[in-house]
């Protein structure tokens, strides 16, 4: 088999293959209707499922986890704001010390 040649920019990106006329124009995907996975689609309609009542399986989940904070549940408080206003922002900081090592 023949080596293929890697084509690379000097900054190490790749460079473009193929003609420019039929290459994707920025913000235009290459797969419009692009296929989710079937495990999220299957989780999907399962949410939407109704009971007799009228509330599907998302609107009781929702009920319970606002019930469970209500009554001093931390986690579901916690659940419950992650969704509504975002995670919060975690930090981490790096102290890095430069130790001078001597020998003698």
């Amino acid at each position: 088999m023949a080596k293929q040649e890697v084509k690379r920019r000097a900054n190490g990106t790749f460079k473009s293959s193929g003609n420019p006329l039929t290459q994707f124009k920025p913000g235009e995907s290459g797969n419009p209707n692009g296929r989710h996975g079937s495990m999220a689609d299957l989780f999907k309609e399962l949410a939407e499922v109704e009971d007799g009542k009228g509330k599907t399986r998302k609107e009781k989940i929702l009920d319970k986890i606002l019930k469970m904070a209500e009554n001093g549940s931390l986690k579901a408080a916690e659940i419950y704001m992650n969704r509504v206003e975002g995670k919060a922002r975690e930090y981490v900081e790096q102290k890095i010390i430069k130790d001078e090592i001597i020998i003698e």
